[in-house]
């Protein structure tokens, strides 16, 4: 198995991962209870998940495949937003005083984060090898 599919292997698990934590965070939310701790364990698990893409992703860089991607910077660009989204956002929304307001808020960072890996796998087309 080469790199690039490791990488999209990480890419369509993470994708369908962020997808189920947007669900599950905005069904907590309809039935206006807080984020549990299980939650916030399978947010970990994602973030983890996202950086190992990452990771991936950063070893096919300097193996040089970027000449192969139509718009690398921008395929970088998502990479880089989709790592900070989680953190950046708990760090923010868990100041918030109401606990519904606070599930709605990392529902939709959950649907924005998905929609964003749904893109960057759009950017790019890489060969298998």
């Amino acid at each position: 198995m080469s790199w690039v599919e490791v990488h999209r292997g990480f890419a369509n698990s993470a994708t369908l991962f962020v997808a189920i934590l947007a669900l599950w965070s905005l069904a907590l939310r309809l039935r206006s209870q807080p984020l549990n701790s299980a939650w916030f364990g399978a947010a970990v698990v994602g973030e983890l998940l996202l950086l190992a893409q990452f990771a991936v992703g950063w070893l096919l860089w300097f193996q040089g495949l970027d000449s192969l991607l139509p718009r690398a910077w921008i395929h970088v660009l998502y990479g880089v937003v989709a790592v900070i989204t989680l953190p950046a956002a708990y760090s923010y929304f868990s100041k918030i005083a109401d606990v519904r307001v606070q599930t709605l808020a990392m529902a939709l960072t959950c649907f924005f984060l998905w929609g964003i890996l749904l893109r960057a796998s759009q950017v790019v087309s890489l060969p298998s090898f």
